[in-house]
């Protein structure tokens, strides 16, 4: 087997924490011909500091700008890039020994397949591994998967190993989309490539209270604008899709950033805007139109129909 260059790109932005855990999880893979770009986002912590002793290795390119955002910092990183293939380490997560041999062996002997992706295992903050984690949102996403992909997103940008020729086909991440540039970027890629899955665990994704995944109310509203933008750009790619998919897809994003407008922040306006977008795509949601109705309401009229309907609800109760 050839031993092609594979570029491992990582941003940083005030990742002091655990930022040295991921360098020598690059380090320490058992494929040995790669190079390590490090992009230091405008971090105003000690980062640089911890990076500084890894650049003794010939193999770790360190790169400074002004914060940018993640999308732009993976970028700068892949303008740069010499491998023939990819791979996306973030500050706050580790690779498993393998995971490049693994990939590598993998795709060489698939020259059809965009990427690969796998499993991945769920640490603490102190690198404890979850052993009762729910269940793994990661699934075997592999072909032609693209409607399956628009369903959901089911990849982890940590478990990737991508070719580069089809990210300079494709396009770079898009910098506008804030939280989910990973995926808007996969929805591109497999509406025209195939992918596959390899089921084994090669990497580590630390949960901590300050990794971006864990906003999980603004990564909804992310998505929602993301896929939104996608399809008016892309509608080609949605040609032989089943519209009840299209449909069903944007009713349920529209009513969970509704939901999240209306328990959470209350923002009654929001929320009314998107149930109503909600039910352009499904007309006869009776739950919906019934939050709508709430959101048309004022605060004390909201308190009043409630006190109302607790008295009815206490005269039932005693029939």
């Amino acid at each position: 087997m050839s031993s092609p260059l594979v570029s491992i790109i990582t941003p940083v932005y005030n990742g002091e924490q655990y930022l040295s855990e991921a360098i020598e999880s690059a380090l320490a893979q058992t494929y040995q011909n790669f190079e390590l770009l490090i992009i230091n986002d405008g971090s105003t912590d000690n980062s640089a500091e911890i990076i500084k002793p890894f650049l003794k290795d010939s193999r770790v390119i360190y790169i400074e700008q002004k914060n940018a955002g993640v999308a732009a910092a993976r970028n700068t990183a892949i303008k740069q890039a010499r491998g023939k293939y990819i791979g996306f380490l973030d500050q706050d997560d580790c690779w498993l020994p393998d995971k490049l041999s693994t990939q590598i062996q993998f795709l060489e002997k698939k020259p059809e397949l965009a990427f690969v992706h796998s499993r991945q295992d769920y640490i603490q903050a102190d690198g404890v591994v979850i052993t009762d984690y729910p269940k793994d949102w990661v699934t075997d996403l592999h072909g032609n998967c693209f409607v399956e992909l628009f369903k959901r997103n089911r990849i982890s940008v940590l478990t990737v190993l991508l070719r580069k020729k089809v990210i300079d086909e494709i396009g770079f991440f898009n910098e506008a989309v804030s939280r989910v540039d990973d995926y808007e970027l996969w929805l591109r890629i497999c509406s025209k490539y195939p992918i596959d899955f390899q089921d084994e665990k090669l990497a580590l994704y630390r949960c901590h209270d300050t990794n971006a995944s864990h906003e999980y109310v603004k990564m909804e509203q992310a998505e929602l604008n993301a896929l939104g933008n996608f399809y008016k750009k892309n509608k080609e790619a949605f040609m032989l899709m089943d519209k009840n998919i299209l449909n069903h897809r944007f009713f349920v994003l529209h009513t969970d950033v509704a939901n999240n407008f209306f328990w959470q922040e209350h923002n009654y306006s929001f929320a009314l805007h998107h149930y109503l977008k909600a039910l352009y795509f499904k007309p006869f949601c009776w739950k919906n139109i019934k939050q709508a109705f709430w959101c048309l309401l004022s605060n004390t009229q909201r308190k009043k129909l409630l006190w109302y309907l607790s008295k009815i609800q206490q005269a039932i109760y005693r029939l």
